[in-house]
């Protein structure tokens, strides 16, 4: 017969094994989703909303979504894209990463197939940035881009009886369109004269094709028709 006493040190033991095991299938666990994540540069992404009860969303899209990386072969994450301050947001198990910018993506929603990667460009206020563009349209000679924005606007308190307080919000501003030729990435330019300029040898055919088409240089999708028609000039 076994007495208790003997049966102590088999029970203890049995239970460091437990933990030890099940130490292992964390760290496992661990191991397994930072290494889908290799070479990729983060930072764990705290609420850094500068106002939890402001209007509006510093979202494009406020849901996380499926999302490819071009760099990781065979495996999906979830994804929003952060447009006030310019960042990608990764949700994991239990927690939210936001990826460097300073690193080379190429990131794809993959339902909306929308295409975002990382360039080196100057914007409108002539600010030289490394950020996330969506890719619009791709041919060999030129790529146009897309920069979306959203602007944090602080709350107002009323100064009169007269006043009303306003609350803070975030506002979706105009998208700004870029294009790449070679290794530079410039703001499009919205004239139309601005804009032949880009391409002297085929300044007259694209002028025709402008025209015949009512094409204007500020809807979207008149951008990504006129660059289509680029590929097909010889």
């Amino acid at each position: 017969m076994i007495r208790i006493k003997h049966l102590l040190p088999i029970i203890l033991i049995s239970l460091s094994a437990s933990e030890i095991s099940y130490a292992q299938f964390q760290n496992t666990n661990e191991t397994t989703l930072h290494s889908s994540l290799d070479g990729v540069n983060f930072a764990i992404k705290q609420n850094a909303d500068k106002s939890f009860y402001a209007k509006g969303s510093p979202f494009i899209n406020e849901n996380f979504e499926v999302v490819k990386f071009k760099k990781i072969k065979n495996k999906t994450f979830v994804a929003r894209y952060n447009a006030n301050l310019g960042e990608m947001q990764i949700q994991r198990e239990n927690d939210t990463i936001a990826l460097f910018n300073s690193e080379d993506y190429e990131i794809t929603f993959t339902l909306r197939k929308k295409v975002y990667k990382t360039y080196n460009y100057s914007n409108k206020q002539g600010d030289l940035k490394q950020g996330f563009l969506v890719v619009l349209k791709e041919i060999d000679s030129i790529s146009l881009l897309k920069e979306e924005l959203v602007q944090f606007i602080e709350s107002k308190p009323a100064l009169t009886g007269y006043d009303k307080a306003k609350p803070a919000e975030y506002k979706r501003l105009n998208d700004v369109y870029y294009y790449k030729t070679g290794d530079k990435v410039l703001l499009l330019p919205s004239k139309r004269k601005d804009f032949l300029k880009l391409f002297p040898d085929n300044s007259e055919k694209i002028k025709a094709y402008i025209k015949e088409n009512k094409i204007s240089l500020k809807d979207e999708d008149d951008l990504i028709k006129i660059v289509g028609y680029l590929s097909t000039i010889k």
